[in-house]
């Protein structure tokens, strides 16, 4: 079995972690990536001095990294800092800005002018999070499905008192919970982190509020988000895995269900006895392998994550009155957020999400100055194909982000990057530029997902975004973990 050899293509978290865990074995593996170093949107972008991280900036469920790490038998090869505050949210026309903590008392003093009896409220909600969670986690997140009748299984098997939640929304439950709107909306704003608004979210995801809170929190990295991405390229080179960069996958040879062969743009044939593929899951049926049932048209009609329009300033100056994540919403919620994905409303005054790496991480700008990252979530290139306007929307979100914060942006920047999700789409092979893949509803999740194991090619598998169990870097963590176990269990099986 450990001579068998493997080839991953692409070198995204959940490419890095399944390398890791199959070299661990010791299996012989390759890794192909299109882009110039490894990590996918778990990237670096440094520019005039300045370090950003290209797109996930903090993450929850540190302990599917412990997980990772413990399996493999490895020492830590990256320091997390924890999160406290959690972030903060400013919404257009109410004075007070919100920071959120995970510490109850600190947390229930932000809200007691909106939200009558805020802490038993809110206790009641973590308990009802926490019971799902606990209820859910091993028997539907943490799992392969072989057959339709397996996954139907495993949801009788969660409690009753859960059923409620797969016929409302997210929005639908904290409306349940809570009364005011402003408290509504902050803990929304968990459905956005899933690529997804909390009007078109499942309750059941609303478990991510228990993580948030209570559970795990947020992490950033000592040093940068991609550190994570250095030190694992670093451990997988030490146990003798081979990259390969700037070489992107276009085509595939395959004999009755056997793949033989990945095609790169050069015309190569990169041939392995096993294929893991770390790119979309349900573009690259679609695309690389033709599949009828995953043709444009019929992607076209699944429900996508949003895609981001990112910007990166470097600024001149400190920005103290600035956390490390701020959310910036306007005072029209409701139309802003059940229309924005669609292009169905005006990006005069975007809603926005902005991260100082340079709070917990001064290194990532010059002394006396900081790393600005702004997201604005926007619709993908189905809804919005051309996005020449880009320039136009980032000086509106600027502007307002300088009205709010009480700085003269325009007049601190000395570096800035635009990205569309046009930039998106080309860089990482981003089906219509859509950020984080398939999105989660009840029909594309669990059983309902594009597999990770191919449905024709017996050697074929898959890895992170559109797979199970879903988006998001611990999720990818896990998505490795059980790809991982499909390899392992077909290999066995053979023997």
């Amino acid at each position: 079995m450990s001579q068998k050899k493997i080839i991953i293509a692409g070198a995204g978290l959940g490419g890095l972690a399944t390398a890791l865990r199959l070299a661990s074995k010791g299996f012989d593996v390759t890794i192909l990536e299109k882009h110039h170093q490894a990590g996918g949107r778990l990237n670096m972008l440094e520019k005039d001095g300045f370090k950003f991280d290209l797109g996930p900036t903090f993450f929850s469920m540190s302990y599917e990294f412990d997980e990772l790490v413990q399996s493999c038998g490895i020492d830590y090869p990256f320091e997390f800092i924890e999160l406290e505050p959690l972030f903060t949210v400013n919404i257009d026309g109410i004075d007070q800005t919100f920071t959120i903590y995970k510490d109850l008392d600190k947390l229930s003093a932000q809200f007691e002018l909106f939200e009558p009896d805020f802490k038993a409220k809110m206790e009641a909600h973590l308990l009802k999070t926490e019971s799902l969670y606990n209820d859910t986690v091993n028997r539907i997140v943490h799992r392969n499905f072989n057959s339709l009748p397996d996954y139907l299984l495993q949801i009788t098997k969660v409690p009753l008192k859960h059923t409620p939640l797969l016929f409302k929304t997210m929005w639908k439950e904290l409306c349940d919970s809570f009364e005011s709107k402003e408290a509504r909306m902050v803990f929304s704003l968990v459905g956005f982190f899933l690529g997804a608004t909390p009007f078109d979210t499942p309750a059941v995801f609303s478990l991510l509020n228990y993580v948030e809170m209570k559970h795990d929190g947020y992490h950033n990295v000592k040093g940068g988000m991609y550190k994570i991405v250095e030190s694992l390229e670093k451990i997988l080179k030490e146990k003798g895995v081979k990259f390969h960069y700037n070489t992107e996958i276009t085509g595939a040879v395959y004999e009755n269900s056997t793949l033989k062969s990945i095609t790169d743009s050069s015309g190569k044939h990169w041939d392995a006895d096993i294929f893991v593929i770390n790119a979309d899951a349900a573009s690259f049926r679609g695309q690389i392998l033709k599949r009828p049932k995953y043709s444009e048209s019929k992607l076209n009609k699944k429900k996508w994550t949003m895609a981001p329009l990112t910007i990166y300033l470097g600024i001149k100056g400190k920005l103290d009155n600035l956390q490390h994540h701020n959310y910036f919403l306007g005072n029209n919620f409701d139309e802003y957020a059940k229309g924005v994905f669609k292009n169905r409303v005006s990006f005069q005054k975007p809603y926005y999400y902005v991260n100082v790496p340079s709070k917990n991480n001064p290194e990532y700008a010059p002394e006396g100055h900081e790393s600005l990252f702004i997201l604005c979530p926007s619709p993908d290139l189905r809804f919005k194909p051309d996005w020449n306007d880009r320039e136009e929307i980032a000086q509106n979100i600027i502007e307002d982000l300088s009205r709010r914060s009480g700085y003269n942006l325009n007049e601190m920047i000395v570096s800035k990057t635009i990205l569309s999700p046009e930039h998106w789409e080309s860089m990482f092979n981003l089906y219509k530029g859509s950020g984080l893949g398939l999105a989660h509803d009840m029909n594309q999740i669990g059983w309902f997902r594009p597999s990770n194991k191919d449905e024709e090619l017996k050697n074929l598998y898959y890895v992170g975004a559109s797979t199970i169990p879903g988006t998001g870097l611990p999720m990818t963590v896990i998505s490795s973990k059980l790809t991982t176990t499909r390899v392992l269990e077909d290999l066995n099986q053979k023997h």
